[in-house]
């Protein structure tokens, strides 16, 4: 799977927001896609991410081991503040899927 295959499919699966569980399991956030960005709501907090920031963590991932691709310290470098939702995101729709 390629980045822009991903982000298409995110644009077609947020249509309508959907619920979506943490990295940790132990919160819950609802992401939709809008206005060319992903809106990402918590109980207490509304972020944005962008899709140049999905990519750069997209890249990141490509050179990180797959067993610690949606690990948090396997990003220590990166400083985007909704790291946790983008990596959520990419495990529940990359999934399995090879990344290239």
């Amino acid at each position: 799977m390629k980045f822009e295959d991903l982000w298409e499919i995110l644009v077609k699966g947020l249509s309508e927001a959907k619920q979506f569980q943490s990295l940790s399991q132990t919160g819950e956030f609802h992401a939709k896609y809008s206005g060319g960005r992903i809106h990402i709501t918590t109980n207490t907090s509304v972020w944005i991410i962008e899709r140049f920031d999905m990519h750069k963590i997209w890249n990141k991932a490509l050179i990180v081991d797959e067993n610690l691709r949606y690990k948090h310290f396997s990003y220590t470098q990166e400083n985007i503040r909704t790291l946790s939702f983008i990596l959520a995101l990419m495990r529940d729709f990359v999934g399995q899927n090879k990344m290239e």
